[in-house]
């Protein structure tokens, strides 16, 4: 039986609030689906930030069997795509592509960020905040040559909230004493 290729585009090896958060996510999803489907992990930079998260941090060393080389040659199309990243990075590459980002600190989004989740066929958001900020935020698309108005931009592609969890195995709960 051939498995399904997952390929996970993600920040997983750099000192970076995104980092942590990918490598969650990527622990998660192995856990769920690992069996059942083919996984890989291309891992990208995060702006100026350190590599060398993973060879430093034993419990996490697990992740190397995922991680492609640099400039990977995959052998077919994604047939999932996954890219944790800002939404103006997001490139479909899957049969199915899923932009995973944790928003925006903001009310308004930039018209280069709706662009990005419109370029997938899910993104998947931290907060209810960050959902509400993209589908509330539009633009008049104005062509650049002409002038001319060409319409609104704005989200017009799932947008669903994927809330960030706690490891369990780092904070225990504590008796409380007065």
């Amino acid at each position: 039986m051939n498995k399904q290729l997952c390929v996970i585009s993600c920040p997983i090896d750099v000192y970076s609030g995104y980092s942590a958060n990918s490598r969650n996510f990527v622990k998660n999803f192995i856990k769920l689906k690992g069996n059942e489907w083919d996984i890989k992990i291309i891992s990208q930079p995060w702006g100026s930030c350190p590599f060398g998260f993973i060879e430093e941090n034993p419990k996490w060393q697990f992740l190397n069997e995922y991680i492609l080389p640099p400039n990977p040659q995959l052998p077919k199309q994604p047939d999932v795509w996954i890219q944790i990243s800002i939404p103006s990075e997001f490139q479909p590459m899957g049969k199915i592509s899923i932009g995973v980002t944790a928003g925006i600190e903001s009310t308004i989004s930039p018209g280069d960020w709706i662009e990005g989740i419109n370029r997938m066929d899910l993104t998947l958001v931290s907060s209810k905040h960050s959902k509400d900020t993209f589908l509330n935020s539009k633009y008049e698309k104005v062509n650049k040559q002409t002038q001319q108005k060409e319409g609104i931009l704005e989200v017009t592609k799932p947008i669903e909230i994927l809330g960030e969890g706690v490891d369990i195995d780092i904070f225990q709960p504590i008796e409380w004493i007065d």
